[in-house]
């Protein structure tokens, strides 16, 4: 069975320790922990910082089940950027060792995933181009990196690749057991015709998932039942799929209700998943 977690990013406000501490009293299994200077930095993270993180893991009981390393202004103002579509093999670069540094990290805490993305193609750059240097960066990411963590890619709107099947694609041409997709609900919402017929036909190169409620199509990350997504349904096919990864509540804008958000999204996602159940029929 799936185990539910919350993603930091949401928590940026407290201390890191004081966000695993939040999310455990708010009855989840795990945390998505997230680069951002209030909580991971990745160019100054040391075995100090990362001893507090594990201790306050262990002595909560719950799991850091991935690291997301997409924060919009890690390396500049402008946000995601340089990307691994950027057309500057500099700034590729300067992205390719943010990865790598986030491999180490997730190495440091015992992490088994992290979830990162494309970024997005601007418009001087040839489609062609783009696609090959991401598969050059993610390549050099994974041959330079003495890791079993596993690089998950996460579709975005609006960024290089956006949908399941892009990312699919992808994970076909790298062949690699260190790359899969990182599903995120509330954008297959946004992005495809039919989010949950994609979420079932890409499940089983999904480790985890992130989810917010969607209003329509528009993409905003709402709070669990403040929006249109059928998670009941959503559950059903995870149980149908036997998905036992994490579901991880994404919600960084809505830091300043954070324990608003962490606790009806636990209710409202625990409910659904208890439907799903029994209406099942086992």
């Amino acid at each position: 069975m799936h185990r539910l977690s919350y993603n930091a990013n949401g928590l940026r406000n407290l201390t890191v320790e004081r966000a695993v501490e939040e999310v455990a009293e708010a009855g989840y299994d795990g945390i998505e922990l997230s680069l951002h200077p209030a909580h991971i930095d990745p160019f100054s993270f040391s075995d100090n910082e990362a001893s507090v993180i594990r201790k306050a893991l262990e002595r909560t009981g719950i799991e850091a089940c991935c690291l997301a390393a997409g924060a919009d202004n890690l390396l500049s103002e402008e946000r995601f950027e340089p990307s691994l579509v950027h057309p500057d093999a500099a700034g590729r670069a300067r992205r390719v060792d943010l990865v790598k540094r986030s491999v180490r990290i997730a190495d440091m805490l015992g992490i088994p995933l992290i979830n990162f993305a494309t970024g997005k193609r601007k418009p001087e750059v040839d489609p062609a181009d783009a696609r090959r240097w991401l598969i050059e960066g993610i390549t050099e990411i994974l041959d330079s990196t003495d890791s079993d963590v596993v690089l998950a890619m996460e579709p975005e709107p609006e960024f290089f690749l956006e949908t399941n099947a892009a990312v699919a694609q992808l994970a076909r041409e790298l062949d690699s057991p260190r790359f899969a997709l990182a599903q995120d609900l509330g954008h297959c919402r946004v992005v495809e015709e039919d989010y949950l017929a994609s979420v079932e036909r890409h499940l089983p190169i999904t480790p985890v998932f992130q989810v917010e409620d969607i209003k329509g199509r528009t993409h905003y990350h709402e709070i669990p039942g403040d929006g249109d997504i059928d998670f009941v349904e959503f559950f059903r096919i995870l149980r149908r799929g036997g998905y036992a990864g994490h579901v991880s509540v994404e919600l960084y804008n809505h830091s300043d209700v954070y324990r608003h958000a962490l606790r009806r999204s636990h209710e409202v996602l625990t409910a659904a998943a208890a439907s799903a159940e029994s209406s099942s029929g086992d």
